[in-house]
């Protein structure tokens, strides 16, 4: 029996080139039937043309983009992988500075030898009163 260690997470990876506005390489992440809802979008985009799109229309307007991911989780079944995490992210949007704790869930499929990201849930919490 071997047991896998993960030096740096598939979500780590994937914010790494998202703070780095590396477009290529997540439209090369997203599967073919790719969903996601975030904070900007406010609800729900499927499918690769949407998330091209929205990278597309969003990325050049985000600004000094950092994100952490915290304690995370990671099951693997077979072909799917779910990583939960907490994700913290700075980022200027349009000239706003936004500062975000957010529940994540990234889901993975690997697809002919590749993962690839199937879902992407992430909704910030509301500042702790």
């Amino acid at each position: 029996m071997s047991i896998e260690v993960a030096t740096v997470t598939r979500a780590e990876e994937f914010f790494r080139h998202h703070d780095a506005k590396d477009a290529d390489y997540l439209h090369a992440t997203f599967a073919d039937d790719a969903q996601a809802v975030d904070e900007i979008a406010r609800s729900w985009f499927r499918g690769r043309a949407a998330m091209d799109t929205y990278l597309r229309d969003n990325l050049p307007r985000i600004e000094d983009m950092h994100s952490v991911v915290e304690d995370y989780a990671i099951a693997r079944w077979d072909d799917v992988e779910i990583e939960t995490f907490m994700l913290r992210q700075h980022y200027v949007f349009d000239g706003a500075p936004y500062d975000i704790e957010a529940p994540t869930t990234m889901i993975w499929r690997r697809d002919e030898g590749a993962w690839t990201l199937a879902l992407v849930h992430t909704v910030p919490l509301e500042p702790a009163s």
